[in-house]
This record gives C-alpha cells, structure tokens and sequence, in this order.
C-alpha cells in the first residue's frame, strides 16, 4: 500500500474509499450544461484530462450541478448507459456524510446514487473506492461494486437484502430489524470473518490507498487526546469522564500495537441481512465505507457494541478470535473505552456539521 506517513489535520480515520469506474462504451461521458469539468487544485497537471492524479486509475472526476432528482437521474442515465426513472426515487438523508437516492431503472434493476454532503466526505471518495477494489474478492460477502465514481455522485446496483437495523438521525438510536443474538451462525459470526479479511488485508505495495493515514498506534492516540483537549474546550464534559478517559490514553496495555485497515463504521444499519426460504436472515452485504482507512481494529467494534450491547459484542469478538483475529488481552476494555469516548466524536461533529440535536445528545449521555 502506498500511502502518506501522516494524517492531515482534522482527518480521522479511527472511528469515521474501486472497480472500473469509467462510464461504459458508447455512453454520453459529457456532463451536464454547467458541470464544471476542471480538476481540483491539487491534481496532476500530467493526468489524462478529466482525471485526478490523486485518485485510483480509471477514477472519473468530471463533476455535476447540484440537481434535482429528475436531473440527477437523467445525468446517472446518461453516464451508466440504463434508463433510471425518476418517479421511483426515494431519497434517504439519514447518513452522517452522504445523501443517498433509491432508484429503479426500466429493466427492474434497483440502483444506488449517492452524493457527498460536503467537501471532505467527497475527498473520502477516493480513498472508499480504492479500499472496495482492495477487499472485493477477499470479502465473503458483497460490497458495493461501483459503476459510477465523480467527486459529487457515486452510482453502483443495489446489494440484496435490509439493513439489519436503522438509527434514528436525532436520537442516534437503533432500531434492530432482527435479534442479533438469535442465530449468530447466521449474522454476528459471518460479520466477524468479514472484519477479520478486513484487518488481515496486507498493507503493502499490491495496492495503492489514496491520502494520508496514521502509521502507528501513537498517533491514533495523539490525535484522540487532541479531540479531547478540543471537547474540554467548547463543550461541558463532566470531570469523572475526562478523568476515566485520560487514564484510558494513557494505559498502554489497552492499545493495539499496530494498525491495519478498518471498515470504521461497522453497526447495523451498514450490515444487509437476507430472508431464506427456512431460518432467520442472514449477513448479505457490507456498506458505507467511506471511514475506511488505517487505523485500530478496536473501531470496527464500537458501534456494534452501542447498538446491541455487551452481550453482541462478547460474542461477536469470540467469532472473531475463532475466525482468526487477534483478541488481545484488555481488547475488551479497550473497545468500551472507544464506545465511551464515541459521545465526544458525535457531539464535535455536531458542533462542525451545524447539528444541535447531536451535541444535545451527546451531552445528554455524558452527563449519565
């Protein structure tokens, strides 16, 4: 993997980018009247025109007006070569960092559009893409195969299956669509031999990640006592939990000592579950990958741990030891500490996102 040695300021990757992209023969790759079709500042002045040289090859950056639904199917129409219809869109805003539009073409064929909501989670694009290329074909269950890439619109077919469970986006909690613990043959064991293919992927020169990620555990942990230093800053945090967080960064023992690639946004409403004929649903998809990058595999835990609780996370890193994954001794205690700290991600996001009803959340629950 060839990657930056340093994580830029403000870019986390510890908590929370494939495929031939290009539009296919014989479709119009001309955007929209309008569309801006220049490259971002940074871009290599060398690269094929329309690309960007700081994404993965065959990447196409050309970019798009803010449209409506009509327009915006008509521009994915003409760019993937299908016939979307614009009256079966149903759009769902509920993403942290992305607008996601349903749409079915003529054929019956359900696909995926989504749209960044700002600036920096299009940056991520690149690197979400490059990291589907990475695991797709490792991975025992399907990820999202892209077919569409720009910086403002990413459109791939739809995967089978529901969502395991949905989050409420003012409330931030989940409603599970199944009992994780029912059959975990069927679900929190199949996820675990995901997150261990995920975590083993080699970080080395057979492929290339996009950006800059932390190197080393130390960083991690720096960068988190930063976000700490922050919050103590512009937030009201109660002093029992800044105390238990500091003795957290500072035990050593609770650390990975490496990092490894992570999903780093793995909870229910990002796992896709299938019906069978007899027997509960199953684990059919994994999505929404856009945290993904190097970081402590203790993150891909945390947000299975705040939907279900102890028990689905005790028995989901016992999966994971099973299935090879290392379970280090305070792992456990490590990803609690995560799952504590998570409360001060959500409500900075708040604060940078112009979202009140997370920091109100957030500080609801620290006060506890």
């Amino acid at each position: 993997m060839n990657a930056a040695a340093t994580t830029p300021p403000g870019t986390d990757v510890t908590t929370g980018r494939d495929a031939d992209v290009t539009a296919p023969q014989g479709t119009d790759a001309t955007p929209p009247p309008g569309t801006s079709t220049t490259t971002r500042p940074d871009a290599d002045a060398t690269a094929p025109p329309g690309t960007d040289a700081s994404t993965p090859p065959g990447t196409d950056t050309a970019t798009h007006p803010d449209t409506d639904t009509a327009e915006l199917a008509a521009y994915a129409s003409r760019r993937l070569g299908v016939e979307l219809v614009p009256e079966t869109a149903r759009a769902d805003d509920s993403g942290w960092d992305f607008r996601v539009v349903h749409i079915r073409a003529t054929d019956g064929a359900h696909w995926i559009l989504r749209r960044p909501r700002r600036p920096e989670a299009s940056a991520q694009l690149a690197i979400e893409g490059a990291v589907l290329a990475a695991v797709r074909g490792r991975i025992a269950v399907p990820v999202p195969d892209w077919r569409l890439h720009t910086p403002e619109l990413v459109a791939y077919p739809r995967l089978p299956g529901v969502a395991a469970g949905s989050e409420d986006p003012e409330t931030l909690v989940y409603d599970w669509a199944m009992d994780p613990l029912a059959r975990p043959d069927r679900y929190l064991e199949p996820l675990a031999r995901c997150l261990v293919t995920v975590h083993s992927t080699p970080l080395d020169d057979t492929w290339e990640l996009p950006g800059a990620h932390p190197t080393d555990p130390v960083t991690v942990r720096s960068r988190i006592a930063d976000k700490l230093t922050r919050a103590r800053a512009e937030l009201e945090l109660p002093d029992h939990r800044v105390a238990r967080w500091r003795k957290w960064l500072d035990d050593d023992r609770l650390w990975p000592d490496r990092l490894v690639l992570v999903h780093g946004d793995v909870h229910p409403g990002h796992t896709l579950v299938e019906s069978r004929p007899s027997g509960p649903p199953a684990l059919s998809g994994l999505l929404d990958w856009a945290n993904a990058g190097v970081g402590d595999p203790a993150a891909d835990f945390v947000d299975m741990l705040y939907a279900g609780g102890t028990d689905v996370l005790d028995r989901l890193l016992d999966a994971y030891r099973t299935a090879g994954g290392e379970v280090r001794d305070g792992m456990r205690a490590h990803v609690l500490g995560r799952a504590s700290f998570l409360w001060v991600h959500v409500a900075l996001r708040g604060l940078d996102t112009g979202r009140p009803a997370w920091v109100e959340t957030a500080l609801r629950r620290l006060a506890r």
